[in-house]
């Protein structure tokens, strides 16, 4: 398999983009550790993957928390030694208009969706070279490339993150790659409840005939695109953003 051998950690791993990426990646051989603040998700999912006999550590963190992310690492490095895939997918989905938007909102939102991947990465790039290296994979959004109404904290947070790979990219490089995902609508737990409110006002099939591909997208579609990363199949690929939109972004 295309991952024997390797650890995998995934934030946001209980739900959405970041299960469906921890199992995918288990499947293919890869010891995954799921971290998140919730451990009801986190137990969910590693009992998916233990059910195909997977190998999983499901570790409740908080990712805006410098000493709780520090002793994932020393669980990480005492459990399996090494650290080869990191996947920044935590994150947020506060949207306020600009002029509702508090500091505090701000300030929130920074820690989670920015904060976090910087933390996370500058602690864990040491367990990453003690084995050679390895490939990060940060998860930004559509919304990190293109800005939108009602998401000013958000688009800025995701643009961050966007620029952040790029410049990690040229720091760690060639022992480590990093690259960005930005996903367009992937129906999420976060997604959800605006799915549910388009689908009650008739409003879905609108939504979906926007895409060329006539759909949303759901935390599957990523797993292609993850896996691709992640693996050697993309080894001279360093500093990377792809827009994983359906073909949203062909009319922009």
């Amino acid at each position: 398999m295309k991952f024997d051998g390797k650890v995998a950690l995934v934030t946001g791993g209980g739900t959405g983009i970041g299960k469906s990426a921890a199992i995918a990646l288990a499947k293919e051989g890869a010891k995954v550790v799921i971290v998140g603040r919730r451990s009801g998700p986190l137990e969910e999912t590693a009992q998916e993957i233990k059910a195909f006999n997977g190998e999983v550590l499901a570790v409740p963190t908080d990712v805006t928390k410098v000493d709780e992310i520090e002793s994932l690492r020393d669980k990480i490095d005492s459990t399996w030694g090494r650290l080869d895939i990191l996947i920044n997918n935590a994150g947020s989905a506060m949207r306020k208009p600009f002029m509702e938007t508090t500091l505090e909102d701000f300030d929130y939102i920074y820690n989670i969706d920015l904060r976090s991947v910087f933390a996370v990465t500058k602690i864990m790039v040491p367990l990453m070279q003690k084995g050679g290296g390895g490939s990060i994979i940060n998860i930004s959004s559509i919304l990190g490339v293109f800005g939108a109404r009602n998401s000013t904290a958000y688009c800025a947070m995701k643009g961050g993150v966007v620029n952040l790979t790029r410049a990690m990219a040229a720091d760690l490089g060639p022992e480590i790659r990093v690259n960005c995902l930005c996903p367009s609508h992937i129906v999420t737990p976060m997604m959800q409840p605006e799915i549910d409110r388009l689908q009650a006002a008739g409003k879905m099939d609108k939504l979906n005939r926007l895409f060329p591909m006539k759909r949303v997208g759901y935390p599957e579609d990523m797993d292609g695109a993850i896996l691709f990363f992640a693996s050697e199949d993309s080894k001279w690929l360093t500093g990377v953003v792809m827009l994983i939109d359906g073909g949203l972004s062909c009319y922009v």
